[in-house]
Parts: structure tokens; sequence; C-alpha cells
């Protein structure tokens, strides 16, 4: 059995432990763990936000009774030295150091309000509740080395573990302190909570085999209770890409045999393209096609988006659009030049810097009547009509004069 001791800063690499916890966690339940794929895509930011939202909530279902596992053991101690010693962990956890910090508990909520969460919002996986009953019932074990082994080995000891990868996917994903602050807190924190427990499981082993033992295999259920969790976790993750993934190829249409879908929460995706670089610079196909139609220039904004378009309308002195009218909501926004619109009945002036609005299914027309070329950006919501079956409608009414 190699010794074991984790580095926060290489927490997802065997090679990085060192000989503190020498014969207390066995190489292949801590390698099991270091390479599950939950974590190693979290350290490499590859998770999507709903599948990291679902495991901060499962673990909150744990973690939050972390103060009861605490007392339950402290009131299995018998030298009140001992107990003192862990009152240090209470007192950081509560908060209560002197340095008016919040409560680790309030971190976590902290946390999962920043990411637009609460723990009310999934029930507790059967994993994760096994894993919480199973941390509270050795820590009220009579024999405190069963608790102990528990907190010390199946938590504190791996926390760099298992809250490094949280922490670079919450990086990964642009969050601040306030979302990462209780991961590295914890991180800094709980080595020290770890070689605490770890002292007295000693004096009570007191060099016995079968004590040791029994700390041992207490330490690697704890952590197999872990593994369950993420194992579930990372099925879910699995089951709901493999959803996605069917649905592309359907089109991204969805049915009435879809209907079970749909998810309790938004999941972030995070298309190739981001940008369109140059919009106005750079011809395309399409915008000539467009152009023509419309009798004027026109640069179409091409982004994934499938709510909203985006165009740049360009109109020469003098220059109109055509009389038309469409079914879906339009902004514009003058960039520059002067000129006035046709809506319904009503003619509204504009000129640089100016917005305006096109109703739903109003007759309009666009006229330069300044002196220079007029550039306006309109957004309209023809790609939510055009997803919801095709029903985005266009109608020209007349030609371009004035």
């Amino acid at each position: 059995m190699q010794a074991i001791a984790i580095k926060p800063q290489q927490a997802t690499s065997l090679s990085a432990v060192s000989p503190i916890w020498s014969e207390w966690l066995c190489e292949q339940g801590l390698t099991r763990l270091i390479q599950h794929p939950l974590l190693v895509a979290l350290e490499r930011n590859e998770v999507s936000l709903t599948t990291l939202k679902t495991l901060l909530i499962q673990h909150s279902h744990y973690s939050r009774h972390f103060t009861r596992y605490l007392c339950a053991l402290m009131g299995q101690l018998d030298h009140p030295e001992d107990v003192l010693a862990l009152m240090e962990n209470m007192r950081e956890e509560m908060g209560v150091d002197g340095n008016d910090r919040i409560t680790h508990a309030e971190l976590y909520q902290r946390t999962l309000r920043v990411l637009g969460v609460s723990t009310a919002d999934e029930a507790a996986l059967p994993e994760a509740a096994a894993m919480a009953q199973t941390m509270f019932s050795h820590c009220q074990n009579s024999d405190a080395l069963v608790g102990l082994a528990a907190m010390c080995l199946g938590a504190e000891a791996i926390v760099p573990i298992i809250y490094h990868p949280i922490l670079q996917a919450l990086r990964g994903k642009g969050y601040g302190e306030e979302a990462t602050e209780f991961f590295s807190l914890h991180i800094e924190e709980d080595e020290d909570h770890a070689l605490t427990m770890l002292a007295i499981m000693k004096r009570l082993t007191h060099g016995d085999e079968k004590r040791h033992a029994l700390a041992t295999q207490i330490g690697r259920e704890l952590i197999e209770c872990r593994i369950a969790m993420f194992d579930a976790i990372w099925r879910q993750s699995l089951t709901f890409a493999v959803a996605q993934a069917e649905q592309r190829d359907k089109g991204g249409r969805f049915s009435s045999a879809d209907f079970w879908r749909v998810p309790s929460r938004l999941q972030v995706h995070l298309p190739d393209r981001l940008s369109h670089s140059q919009v106005m610079q750079v011809s395309q196909d399409n915008d000539a096609t467009f152009s023509s139609q419309r009798k004027h220039k026109v640069h179409i904004v091409d982004l994934p988006s499938h709510t909203i378009s985006m165009t740049v309308g360009r109109l020469d002195v003098t220059e109109a659009t055509r009389l038309h009218r469409h079914n879906y909501e339009t902004l514009i926004y003058v960039m520059q030049g002067e000129g006035y619109s046709r809506i319904g009945d009503r003619n509204v002036p504009w000129r640089a810097g100016d917005a305006f609005y096109v109703p739903v299914w109003a007759e309009h027309q666009h006229v330069n009547s300044g002196g220079g070329e007029c550039v306006y950006l309109a957004c309209e919501n023809a790609p939510m009509l055009q997803n919801l079956g095709g029903i985005a409608l266009r109608e020209e009414l007349g030609h371009t004069g004035v």
C-alpha cells in the first residue's frame, strides 16, 4: 500500500501524493476517485453548467449536515483534549474565529445562489442520501475510531481531490470569488483538520493491526460512497448529452413524443462560433441574395441564435426600402444618417442615435432623407417563429419609390 497525502495544486495526479498517510488510504481506491470521469471533466472544464449545478446540489444534500457529523463524532470522544482539537474545525465551520467570517454552510449557499440554484431544486439522489446516512451512522458509532476514520479518510483528507476540479470548473466558466471562496478555503484549511484527526486515530489504534484495518476499511467505504454518487451524476450527464445529440440529429425539432425531455433547468451549450468578424466588410452570398430581393444593401449577422436575428441595413442618399410587412417584431437602431419610416399611417422621423419599433404586420418603409448614407441595425424575432414551425411571414407590398 502506497503512502498518500494530497497536494491541492496537483490534486488530480496520484504522483503528487506524499507519505503523510502511510497505510491509511489505499492506492486503488484513491486512483479510482482521482480518475473518475466526472472529476477529470471538471478539471478540464468539459462538463456542462447543468452537470456542475447538479453536482453542487447533490453534494449539498450531503455536506449541509457536516456540523451534525462533527458534533456526533465529538460526542464519542473520551478525552477532552481530543474534543478541543476538533472544536477548532467546528469554529471554522461556524465562522466564529473572531474575523467576522460567515459560516462555511453560508459560503456554500452563496455559491449556489450565484449559480442560480438551491438544494431544493433537486431531490437527493439515492447515492447522495446513502453517503450522508453512512457518514452520520459512523460518526454516531460508540467506537470513536469509526467516526474519525469516516470523517478523516472519507472526507477531510480527500478534500483537494474533490474540490480542486470543482474550483477549476467554476473559474473556467467565469465565476469569481463569490462562487469559489468555499472551495478555495477548504482546500487550504482541511489538510490541517485531517492531520488533527489522524493524530487521534493513531492513539486509538495503539498499533493494533485489527483496529488499523477497521479504520482503513471505513475510509474505503466512504470513498466508495462518494464514487457511487459521482457515478450517478455522470450517468445523468451522459443521458442528457445523448438526448441532446438525438435532438440535433432530428434537426433540433421537438414533437409530442419528446415531452418527457423537458429539463428542470437550463443548460449552457457553447457553440463553436460566438462571433461574426467585420460584418459589413465581408461579402457573403446570403447578403447579396437578400440585398437583391430587398432592393437595398443588407448585411446579415451570421450567429447561431435561435430566437432573434440581426441585420445591418444601408440606404444610399434618397434611397428607400420596399413597402413591406411581416409577422415578427422589429427594433431598429440608427447608426448613421437620418430619414423617416412610414409605419402604418404614421411617419416616424429618425437620425443617428435614435431607435424605433415596428409592430407585427404593420406596413412599413424606411426612407433616407439626409445628405449621406444611412446605416441602421435591425433586430427581429423571426428565427423564433421559424423554429416554431416555419410560421415567420414577410410580404412585399410595393416598390422602393418615395
